[in-house]
Parts: structure tokens; C-alpha cells; sequence
């Protein structure tokens, strides 16, 4: 199982590197390729529910499922989002700070599993894996906010069930945004 776990870590960590090196030649533009590129690497993440459910890694099964069931939803709002329909805040869509703060925050994460399972511990990563979270988080909660708001607003927000439903997901992020964030700064006081 951990021959196992060491792969799946490492290819996720070189497909998001991949993937954000791709957003980055593309002008932080989405093509199909990268589109392609972050359906699997995100929706590869399913599989850390199952770890967690079969208890091959320590992680709480619903706290994961709270962190990647947003991710999803997310990731399928970009699929069905055009590039004209983001919500540009000073020129900044909720995908570009998406794509910055998951690329990066999964390069890190991933290979900081790796570097453990292989019996490293690799300093820099620990330091990068409980400090860049402080700004990365938030980021990409203001993105993946963004990015439900963009879904709401294409067609005029209304009082569709649709609208009511993503105005009920957007809220929950205030609801449970404080209690992931004080999750890792409470791991991050156990680890720095």
C-alpha cells in the first residue's frame, strides 16, 4: 500500500506542476489541455476520500469530503463557464486565483506526502506546506467563491431553485472557512 501511496503522490504532484506550468505558457488563459489537465488531477483527489474512508491515511473522511466536494463542484462550474463569464476583480477572475493557490498548494502538499512516505523529511516543504496555506487558502476560497458567483450571475441572479442552491453553497463557505483555516493553523503550531 505504500509503494501505492508514493505514486499516486507523486504523479499528482508533478500533474498540478505540469498543469500550472501549462496555465502559465497559455498566457494564465484555460485551453482544453489544461481544462483536461485539472479535471483529472482535481477530480484524481476522489481517491483520497476512499484512502481516508479505508483508513490507509490518517485524514478525517469528512473533512475531506467537505475540502474536495467544493473543489468539484467547482471544477465542473469551470467546465460549463465560458472565459468571457468570470467575474474580474481588477483584472483577477476567480480562476486565475484558483489556479495559482490549488497549483501551488498541491505541488507542495503532494510532495510533502511523498517526501514522507519515502522516510524524508524535507524542511523547505514542511515550512511551505504550514506557512503558504495563510495566504493560499484564502485565495483560493476567494476564487472558488468567485467563480460560484460567476455561475450565478451569467444568466441574471434570480430566485431559481438554481440560484437559491448556489446562494446556499456560497454562504456555507462562511460557515466553514473558519473551521478548516483554525484546523491548519492548529496543525501548523503542532509542526513549525
Amino acid at each position: 500500500m505504500k509503494n501505492y501511496l508514493k505514486l499516486y503522490n507523486l504523479l499528482l504532484a508533478i500533474g498540478w506542476a505540469v498543469l500550472l506550468a501549462a496555465y502559465l505558457f497559455n498566457g494564465c488563459e484555460i485551453n482544453e489541455f489544461t481544462l483536461m489537465l485539472l479535471n483529472i488531477c482535481q477530480f484524481a483527489a476522489v481517491l483520497e476520500i476512499i484512502h481516508a474512508a479505508l483508513k490507509i491515511v490518517s485524514s478525517p473522511v469528512s473533512t475531506t469530503i467537505k475540502q474536495l466536494g467544493s473543489r468539484f463542484m467547482v471544477v465542473v462550474l469551470i467546465d460549463l463557464l465560458k472565459n468571457e463569464e468570470y467575474i474580474s476583480i481588477g483584472g483577477v477572475t476567480g480562476l486565475h486565483l484558483i489556479m495559482f493557490a490549488w497549483g501551488i498548494t498541491e505541488i507542495v502538499r503532494y510532495s510533502f506526502y511523498f517526501s514522507g512516505l519515502i522516510g524524508k523529511e524535507i524542511k523547505v516543504l514542511v515550512f511551505l506546506r504550514y506557512t503558504l496555506f495563510l495566504v493560499l487558502y484564502p485565495a483560493g476560497v476567494t476564487g472558488e467563491l468567485l467563480i460560484i458567483y460567476s455561475w450565478m450571475k451569467k444568466d441574471g441572479l434570480s430566485f431559481s431553485a438554481n440560484d437559491i442552491i448556489f446562494g446556499i453553497i456560497f454562504l456555507s463557505y462562511f460557515v466553514f472557512f473558519p473551521g478548516m483555516f483554525g484546523h491548519m493553523l492548529s496543525q501548523r503550531r503542532k509542526k513549525l
